[in-house]
């Protein structure tokens, strides 16, 4: 003999009440976000920015070694310049990236 199930496996008074049950939407999904991939999203846009950030300084430096002499830039600016590119581009762009990923790919 065999029995069949009409609530498929479940208990009988258990209802669906998972399907009903929605986070929150907008911004507040991504400020109050707790999964990961959201998390990872956050991070890797985060240094998405940076990376915009520091290739406009990148193309200021760029734009001041075109030809000999001052362009744009006092010495002083374009050794700031120099120094917060660097920056940018290490702490603000490649460490969050790869913060970013892994966090994305590998949920703690």
């Amino acid at each position: 003999m065999s029995a069949v199930l009409d609530n498929h496996g479940h208990a009988a008074g258990h209802h669906d009440d998972h399907a009903h049950h929605h986070g929150p939407t907008g911004w507040r999904r991504w400020v109050f976000a707790t999964n990961h991939k959201d998390i990872g999203t956050l991070y890797l846009l985060f240094a998405f920015a940076m990376l915009m950030v520091g290739g406009v300084l990148a193309l200021l430096i760029r734009a001041e070694l075109f030809q000999p002499g001052l362009q744009l830039v006092n010495p002083e600016l374009f050794n700031q310049l120099t120094t917060m590119h660097g920056l940018i581009m290490v702490f603000g762009a490649i460490m969050p990236a790869f913060v970013g990923f892994a966090n994305w790919m590998i949920p703690l």
